[in-house]
């Protein structure tokens, strides 16, 4: 493939991919996707992509994500299954899933604020840092500054994840509450640090 002589590559690779080897199975997935060698084909690209993805395949995993979230070609657009793609190499530490699923919540993206709570229940650690409120009262803010709206309010004790710091600003996830789907900015002096066993 690096030699670029894609046939040959294909013809090695095919059996192997057959054969159940992961590697091969997300490098046919690519030849696919980008007409190495042979004609565009993004639905065989994604279906081989499954098959590396089921055996913990990482790159395998975010492929499918940016294919899904792109949904230029014959898979058509679904963010949804994106972030359950991105998820996946995320929990297996893949960086670039990490930042593209931030994005999303730091943008409030509508589909992923239909699931902020279901996805901060089982993976918030991967986002950011537990901090806790440290004033009896603190304002959630819409944007890092008092001139923004008040979108709730926490109280002492409350637990959040900081996803990013603006000056003296934390951009935040309200973990205890639920009404709240959006990420929310709080002025970081008034938080605390805090053990991970307390934020669970």
């Amino acid at each position: 493939m690096r030699a670029g002589d894609f046939a040959e590559a294909y013809c090695i690779m095919r059996p192997l991919a057959e054969d159940g080897d992961p590697d091969a199975q997300y490098n046919v997935g690519w030849m696919y996707l980008n007409g190495y060698g042979l004609r565009i084909n993004d639905n065989l690209a994604l279906e081989w992509w499954r098959k590396a993805a089921q055996q913990g395949h990482t790159d395998a995993s975010f492929s499918i994500g940016m294919l899904y979230s792109l949904g230029e070609g014959e898979v058509p657009k679904d963010t949804d299954k994106a972030i359950d793609a991105y998820l996946v190499a995320a929990e297996d530490g893949h960086d670039d899933a990490i930042v593209i699923l931030k994005s999303l919540i730091k943008r409030n993206d509508k589909y992923m604020r239909a699931r902020l709570h279901d996805i901060m229940d089982k993976h918030a650690s991967l986002f950011g840092e537990y901090r806790q409120v440290k004033a009896n009262k603190l304002n959630a803010r819409a944007g890092p500054s008092t001139s923004d709206g008040i979108i709730a309010q926490l109280v002492k004790g409350q637990i959040v994840l900081v996803i990013e710091q603006q000056g003296q600003w934390s951009h935040v996830v309200m973990l205890e509450n639920d009404e709240v789907d959006q990420a929310v900015w709080v002025y970081t002096p008034l938080l605390q640090e805090v053990e991970a066993d307390q934020a669970s």
